[in-house]
């Protein structure tokens, strides 16, 4: 059998070419419609993203005994200082929860939370105590309730952002690479004579008190993912 003619070879026919050049309205078209499909196709990534970093879970921790779930986010970020970002959630019968960013009620920030009277709010404050007595105001800090926080008939629910003095203070900072940091945590069930009042007293923590451990490196987000904490909430 003779060989194919060389213009019959499949290597070497070449590929179809339309003699119809596209008139000017479909040249125009195609310039519209690429802006508009890069449009489309960045809002999709967007989404996409969203939808992972809100399914990624939190470093959270679970006081199985009072049913209080403490959790947290941190930039990405080295060194302190850095914002804080944490939910605190707690049964409608917990007057107060706390959150010691030090580990110890001692000489360090005590974030404490608690919801209003007839759920009309939360107030969120920090105290300070160095010796075993009822811990002070502590004013070195900033802190700005999320509006993700609610309350309904079985719970309460604080979201909030320490901004300034959480994550560092005298005598002591959080270190966002370790892997066991060492927080502690109270609670109570004693109603608060003034819940509206942002530097009133505070009862005994006579429901809980304890320490639980986080993995910093896990509690860490990026900058788009940051942002779409602050504004959504934990």
């Amino acid at each position: 059998m003779g060989a194919l003619p060389a213009a019959e070879t499949l290597f070497s026919r070449p590929r179809y070419t339309s003699t119809h050049p596209r008139s000017s309205a479909q040249t125009s078209n195609m310039k519209l419609l690429t802006p508009a499909l890069l449009a489309l196709a960045s809002m999709s990534s967007l989404v996409q993203s969203q939808a992972q970093n809100q399914a990624r879970p939190l470093s959270s921790f679970t006081d199985s005994s009072a049913n209080i779930t403490f959790k947290l986010a941190i930039p990405d970020t080295t060194s302190a200082p850095f914002p804080l970002l944490m939910s605190i959630i707690a049964p409608i019968g917990i007057s107060w929860a706390g959150f010691a960013t030090g580990g110890c009620m001692l000489r360090s920030p005590l974030i404490v939370a608690w919801p209003k009277a007839n759920g009309t709010g939360f107030v969120v404050t920090t105290r300070w105590a160095a010796h075993f007595h009822a811990p002070i105001p502590y004013l070195n800090t900033t802190l700005s309730l999320l509006p993700s926080s609610s309350v309904n008939a079985t719970h309460w629910k604080a979201d909030f952002i320490c901004s300034q003095g959480c994550s560092d203070w005298w005598g002591g900072s959080i270190d966002p690479n370790y892997n066991n940091a060492t927080f502690g945590y109270g609670a109570s069930s004693r109603p608060i004579s003034s819940p509206a009042n942002v530097t009133g007293g505070i009862p005994f923590h006579n429901v809980v008190i304890g320490h639980f451990d986080f993995d910093l490196t896990k509690a860490k987000r990026g900058v788009g993912e940051w942002e779409g904490l602050v504004k959504g909430g934990l």
